[in-house]
């Protein structure tokens, strides 16, 4: 049969759980090249979800199996990391690497065999879509506000600090590329202070397609623009010194390379599939609607 019993299921899922865990942790112990940690990693994590596929040809038991797996990775984590004086792991930031695997491959995965998906082969995707975006949405948020509203926790933020923040366009970049010539500063530093400000507003920008697709391009394009002007007052009031109008700027074009990301994914998908992305199939209702998030 196609469908397998609950009991089958969830104990497929707890044991490839387990073995993942055991697998990955075994390997972060043993071997330190991140390289090898990581790769391992996401070898464990492909061969499961392609169990689950093969086994159960729906996508919902892949997104428990990812729920699990970011759960409980992100709660050793967090114990190797408050008792790292006592623990006989040593904390490093490939633990966080493991994590954003154990999400990653299975959505990338998935995103994939529903791809190339043929016919009515695999069940659930939208659903495990949704499902996973929410946990991403989860993280995001929780790290968007860690960054943004707080000082001395984002890259570069506690630099070139003034009283009343900066109303200067692109003062602080000016500012590194000087002291670049000057050999103050490496060309790292610059990439990293660029960088870190637009990838962060990349996935907003990608949900924000997602959501908005039905609305027009006047709506879209304001919301890319005036959520960082809110953020900016936001920081305006909660701490006056990160207020920098640099930060709407990085923050407008993240979310540009984030809307640009969702539709290249849309044009690659309808190509290669034939079908509309997230959207549902002929022959339920509505089915005139494009998208179903």
């Amino acid at each position: 049969m196609r469908k397998r019993s609950f009991i089958q299921v969830s104990s497929l899922i707890v044991f490839l759980s387990i073995l993942t865990i055991i697998v990955q942790l075994s390997t972060y112990y043993f071997f330190e090249s991140i390289y090898v940690i990581l790769g391992v990693s996401c070898i464990i994590s492909i061969i499961c979800t392609n169990i689950f596929l093969e086994k159960t040809f729906n996508y919902e038991t892949c997104f428990i199996y990812t729920l699990l797996m970011v759960f409980v990775s992100f709660v050793v984590t967090l114990l190797i990391y408050f008792g790292k004086d006592y623990s006989q792991i040593p904390y490093t930031n490939t633990l966080i690497g493991i994590i954003v695997i154990n999400w990653t491959i299975p959505t990338l995965l998935c995103f994939l065999r529903s791809m190339f998906d043929r016919g009515p082969r695999f069940e659930g995707f939208n659903s495990f879509y949704r499902n996973n975006s929410i946990i991403f949405i989860v993280f995001y948020v929780v790290i968007f506000v860690y960054c943004l509203l707080f000082q001395g926790l984002f890259p570069f933020n506690n630099l070139f600090l003034a009283e009343k923040g900066n109303l200067i366009p692109f003062m602080r970049l000016a500012t590194y590329i000087e002291d670049y010539i000057y050999q103050n500063v490496s060309m790292s530093t610059i990439v990293i202070y660029l960088a870190s400000r637009i990838l962060l507003f990349m996935p907003y920008g990608f949900y924000s397609a997602l959501l908005l697709r039905k609305f027009g391009k006047l709506i879209r394009i304001l919301s890319l623009l005036l959520f960082p002007i809110l953020i900016e007052i936001l920081q305006y009031f909660i701490n006056i010194e990160r207020c920098d109008i640099d930060d709407v700027i990085y923050a407008f074009i993240g979310g540009i390379l984030g809307t640009i990301l969702f539709y290249l994914i849309c044009f690659t998908f309808r190509a290669v599939s034939g079908k509309v992305f997230l959207s549902r199939e002929s022959e339920y209702m509505y089915s005139h609607s494009s998208l179903h998030f």
